[in-house]
């Protein structure tokens, strides 16, 4: 998991502490500095602070050998009925969260992609889409959090 500046900064002030180190870092606090920070940073180049990307453990775990599998299977079923590309639509959905916001954490230098994480929580409006391979699509989708729903009688 990766760290946030203020997780690396006790982190090294508990490995000082631990390791009988002769350190100038706030015992009231039990942390390291700010001029500890940057210095690391300075000896240690190929760390930047970047911004993660909300990864739901579903996802993080989705990717797996039994699901590339069944993918196969699927393109195998499409040679067998001979369904035509028109036929077929890849759908998708992306979740915009309203109510977290990542802060920055320590990564190496050059990657790409940085994710943390989060839990799938209430505050999400979920937009999905779905497109043929010959260009037709069917009008996005949002679904909205979970309402209680009053039945009204007339």
């Amino acid at each position: 998991m990766p760290l946030t500046r203020s997780e690396f900064l006790r982190l090294a002030y508990d490995l000082a502490e631990k390791s009988n180190i002769n350190h100038r870092f706030n015992k009231e606090k039990r942390t390291a500095g700010k001029d500890f920070f940057l210095a690391f940073k300075k000896r240690n180049p190929d760390l930047a602070s970047r911004i993660p990307q909300a990864t739901s453990l579903m996802r993080a775990t989705g990717f797996n050998k039994p699901q590339v599998d069944r993918f196969y299977d699927f393109l195998q079923l499409q040679e067998q009925f001979g369904f035509q590309a028109s036929q077929i639509y890849n759908a998708d959905e992306t979740g915009v969260s309203t109510v977290y916001k990542n802060g920055k954490i320590l990564s190496v230098k050059g990657k790409k992609q940085v994710g943390k994480l989060t839990s799938a929580g209430r505050g999400n409006v979920t937009a999905m889409l779905s497109m043929n391979v010959t260009g037709h699509f069917i009008p996005p989708m949002f679904i909205f959090p979970r309402k209680k729903w009053i039945r009204m009688v007339v």
